[in-house]
């Protein structure tokens, strides 16, 4: 897949202080980027150096090709971008807003009008005032102006913020249709770890400025191969505990109520799995826990002042 976005080596400093330290990534054509930290770890700075709102330090942005720093305009040709709720005028309808948008850009046609707001699912909405929209309508709304112009780079960074469950899934299945059906590439920041885990195909993670690994769920559950954490239920507890610490006594089974969770390998588990049955203990429940992205996130930073939700 081509990078649509490419940041190489970018620097920030504050002063003396330094917000965003030699940070490098890419985006590519059809997939969704989930860019993750905690609250001052970078995040924003980094989006607002990729749409120019404030200026690099040093390194390089490359949109299309095209250096943020040098050639703006025709870096920010094909970018499309919400930061936090889009802004919109409540007293117009969404169809209007959306001319009043496309005046900003050259040659948007009016058959886009329609494929847009099928895009994002507003045609039975589109032609009411914008004040009379949900949250999520809004956002969905602010997703179609981010898109109108065709971008092929679209930068959100927060969209979430606010929305209900039913907003989100409803933004998550609109980016889903740009990166599948149209190809465009998607840089999202979050705190909600939970939701990025459905929305992205891959993951960086920033923390203090840097950039400390990038991930997809795939390498995420990979990384825990070796150990796999399992959850069971068995008919003694305590019993089934002290087994386990005989024949796994790096496991440090932990108990709660009527379960067990224990990290162990899959050979370890077959091996404590007969101990228990040959022990007369009875196991109704024995299944692998796979790695969240919220304990990926955690491991990596260290739970250092994340906000979690």
């Amino acid at each position: 897949m081509a990078a649509i976005l490419e940041i190489k080596d970018v620097c920030k400093h504050y002063g003396r202080k330094t917000v965003v330290d030699h940070v490098s990534f890419s985006v590519n054509e059809g997939e969704i980027f989930g860019f993750l930290g905690p609250n001052g770890a970078g995040k924003t700075t980094v989006i607002k150096m990729i749409t120019g709102l404030i200026r690099i330090d040093s390194g390089e942005i490359h949109v299309n090709g095209y250096n943020v720093a040098k050639n703006f305009e025709k870096a920010m040709a094909r970018v499309g971008g919400i930061i936090e709720n889009p802004e919109m005028y409540g007293y117009l309808t969404g169809r209007t807003n959306l001319k009043l948008y496309a005046r900003m850009h050259k040659n948007v046609e009016k058959s886009r009008f329609d494929e847009i707001i099928d895009t994002v699912k507003l045609g039975n909405r589109i032609d009411d005032k914008v004040k009379k929209y949900s949250l999520g309508m809004r956002q969905r709304l602010g997703v179609a102006q981010a898109i109108l112009h065709q971008p092929n780079l679209l930068v959100l960074d927060e969209p979430t913020n606010g929305l209900d469950p039913v907003g989100i899934k409803e933004l998550r299945d609109t980016l889903h249709t740009l990166t599948r059906e149209h190809g465009v590439a998607v840089l999202v920041s979050s705190h909600l770890l939970s939701e990025m885990e459905l929305m992205c195909d891959r993951f960086g993670i920033i923390d203090n400025g840097r950039m400390i690994d990038i991930k997809t769920m795939g390498d995420i559950q990979e990384d825990g191969q070796n150990l796999i954490r399992y959850h069971l239920e068995v008919s003694d507890v305590e019993k089934a505990s002290r087994i386990a610490a005989d024949l796994t006594p790096d496991s440090a089974p932990a108990i709660d109520g009527a379960f067990i969770d224990l990290s162990v390998t899959r050979d370890e588990i077959a091996q404590l799995n007969k101990a228990w049955i040959e022990n007369g203990l009875l196991v109704y429940e024995l299944s692998p826990v796979k790695k969240s992205l919220e304990e990926e996130f955690m491991d990596i930073t260290n739970g250092s002042k994340a906000q979690i939700r």
